[in-house]
């Protein structure tokens, strides 16, 4: 190790050297105004120390001479010097932006991506073989697509008009390429696009409104657009190289059979590379290999919990072989632009990092690279630059869980929310008590699968200890505790069927239960479940099999419900600003509430005394911005507005001790555009 005083005598060696040769620079040209300025500007901060003096002097350069990239460069170089000298946090800042704005000055670049490695700044970070992380945009909200080939623009598809939306990186301005075509009817349920390799064209599925779905292709500003497909719902992954065909998942042409195509761009025939035996979201990226030759993809395969592999095949469908095989997740990023290598994410590590496998003739040559440490689940993929940048996006979910108690009889709050620390970012979603009050059930973000939403997690109240459930569902989208707080209800989805099941607390263990949807509830002896099927309300006895369908609300069939009673005899519901209760053995259904202007979230209270109702937006569909809750007496009363008014509240849910509460705040997403330079090998 270099010893303290040594390092210090080097460090301001450095800082001579580096002063003399911008000051060397400068001295020949004296009759430049601007070099004059900053060379004065520099006396003062590097001879006199003077730092406030200097500070101002670089900042009126800056304003006088904004059209001299040369020394606006150096300029913001020194004040990001003064700044780190002044222990100020806008050291990074003045670094950043000189990296930023200026490329075309790289000597100073280069300097100032040192400081920024050397100040450990949230915004860069660096690494082995000259690898530079660094923050391209704080707040990258909106810019979202895929980065073009030439490194020059993000692009993405607006779904509602069909324009082309795109990023300028270096400029940082965003525009729109107009679609100039058919704009009759807007896109409906988008699921995929992707663009030509020469940028030229966009290929894209989506559902018209009447339900229709359809492959088409067009110029990216509209013109000459066709159907290539429309026989059965189609998402496109990737176009050929030679722009010959587009690589596509074809929606279940059988019972839970899903295939990879190619899709001819020239006459639409249909070459099946691969039949999966699948249900939806378990084949979620496939790419050509740069030569046309070799497709690798992402597949999830069942199991506790499912887990997704990455597979190689020739592009007529032969070949098949796992790459970088191992227990943990994988999933596929991207072809390095030679086609030597892939690229993919994976868990195996304990974090989400980058991985590379070597791939020549189609087959895994060596064993996978750690090439970025702690790339983060949440990150999205854009691509790469022609010199070997990578770009992605971060999101990070802001956000949290809340506990509080409030006196349900007067409304009042008595003790305030406080936040409740989770091991996942962000906040949990689908919360509820568990009956015995001592457990709170929730869906955490990190570790769900693709876009799955699988990590069900249960904490406990007693010790605030977390217990993650690993079990066989890829999704899952309602939960609901069993009376004997031992076991949930969920409606989700394995690898192979979308069905209603039973999930074991201690084991994770799933049993199927019933091909049924929504809202399945249990009575209090556990032999019945009532659900929303197919066909209507289903109430169905779990030891023999037998069903009974359909309830009558008055002279009308009731078709939902939004809760169940704590003994499974009534359902509440709600229809044109009116709250119901209604015998799920029929009947002429009891008004509680009438005259209301939103919709709202309906949850009965354990003891069967009330209805909480919680208040979405009207428009979205989502909680409302600051969420009203309602406290509705069942056997009659007026209703009561809890004191309780936090922007961003969601899934309020009541303890069963009707004191005790629990919700989530949604602050949403921090997004920010990241860049790592000199990613690949030169």
């Amino acid at each position: 190790m270099v010893p303290l005083s040594k390092r210090y005598i080097m460090k301001k060696c450095l800082i001579f050297i580096i002063a003399f040769v911008l000051l060397t620079g400068l001295l020949s040209a004296q009759d430049n105004k601007a070099s004059a300025s900053l060379t004065t500007a520099i006396y003062e901060e590097e001879v006199t120390g003077n730092l406030d003096k200097a500070v101002q002097l670089y900042l009126d350069i800056l304003k006088k001479y904004p059209n001299d990239r040369t020394v606006a460069a150096k300029t913001l170089y020194h004040l990001g010097l003064v700044n780190e000298k002044m222990g100020k946090q806008k050291a990074s800042e003045y670094f950043t932006r000189l990296v930023n704005s200026y490329p075309d000055q790289t000597d100073m670049v280069a300097l100032a991506k040192i400081k920024l490695a050397e100040l450990g700044d949230p915004g860069v970070t660096s690494s082995i073989r000259g690898l530079v992380t660094r923050r391209v945009l704080e707040d990258a909200s909106g810019i979202n697509g895929v980065l073009t080939p030439d490194g020059k623009y993000i692009r993405r598809l607006e779904w509602e008009t069909g324009d082309i939306i795109e990023f300028d990186v270096a400029g940082g301005k965003t525009s729109r390429i107009i679609n100039k075509g058919l704009r009759t009817e807007r896109l409906y349920y988008v699921e995929g696009y992707v663009f030509s390799r020469d940028g030229k064209q966009i290929a894209f599925d989506k559902e018209t409104s009447e339900g229709k779905p359809q492959l088409l292709i067009r110029n990216l500003d509209g013109s000459t657009l066709r159907t290539l497909y429309d026989k059965s719902s189609t998402i496109p992954f990737d176009w050929s190289p030679d722009a010959g065909s587009i690589l596509a998942l074809r929606g279940i042409v059988t019972d839970n059979v899903m295939e990879l195509v190619l899709i001819s761009t020239k006459d639409s025939t249909v070459r099946v590379l691969k039949k999966i035996e699948s249900g939806p979201y378990v084949l979620t990226r496939a790419r050509f290999s740069p030569d046309g030759q070799t497709v690798a993809f992402s597949l999830v395969n069942d199991g506790n919990p499912p887990q997704s592999d990455i597979y190689l095949m020739t592009i007529d469908g032969s070949n098949e072989v796992v790459v970088a095989g191992h227990p943990a997740e994988d999933e596929l990023l991207a072809w390095t632009p030679d086609g030597k290598r892939l690229l993919f994410l994976s868990d195996r590590s304990g974090t989400w990092d980058i991985w590379s496998i070597s791939i020549i003739g189609g087959k895994q040559q060596g064993n996978p690279q750690l090439l970025k440490k702690d790339f983060g689940k949440g990150s999205k993929f854009l691509g790469f630059t022609p010199d070997g940048s990578l770009y992605y996006k971060t999101l990070t979910p802001l956000g949290q869980l809340y506990f509080g108690e409030v006196d349900l009889e007067t409304g009042k709050v008595l003790v305030p929310p406080t936040p409740v620390s989770t091991r996942y970012n962000g906040p949990p979603s689908r919360i509820t008590w568990s009956p015995d009050g001592n457990s709170l059930l929730y869906v955490s973000g990190g570790r769900a699968l693709g876009n799955g939403n699988n990590n069900l997690t249960i904490k406990s109240i007693k010790t605030g200890e977390e217990h993650f459930l690993y079990t066989r569902l890829l999704k899952i989208w309602d939960t609901y505790w069993a009376p004997d707080s031992r076991s949930i209800l969920a409606w989700g989805m394995t690898v192979n069927e979308n069905a209603l099941f039973r999930i074991d607390t201690e084991t994770g263990q799933i049993t199927k239960l019933a091909d049924g949807r929504w809202a399945p509830r249990l009575s209090q002896d556990g032999k019945t479940m009532v659900y929303m099927g197919n066909r209507g309300i289903t109430k169905r006895n779990l030891d023999t099999g037998e069903e009974s369908i359909g309830i009558k609300a008055g002279t009308e069939l009731l078709n939902s419900y939004d809760d169940l009673s704590p003994d499974c005899q009534e359902a509440v519901f709600q229809k044109n600003g009116t709250i119901y209760t209604v015998s799920l053995n029929g009947g002429e259904p009891k008004k509680l509430i009438s005259g209301l202007t939103n919709y709202y979230v309906l949850r009965w209270t354990v003891d069967g005394r009330y209805i909480i109702a919680q208040a979405l937006d009207n428009i979205s569909g989502f909680y409302a911005a600051t969420s009203e809750i309602l406290r509705i007496p069942v056997q009659g009363g007026t209703p009561l507005k809890l004191d309780l008014a936090i922007s961003g509240m969601e899934d309020f849910t009541l303890h069963p001790d009707n004191r005790h509460f629990a919700f989530s705040v949604n602050d949403g997403t921090r997004e920010e555009l990241w860049v790592m330079e000199n990613f690949l090998p030169k």
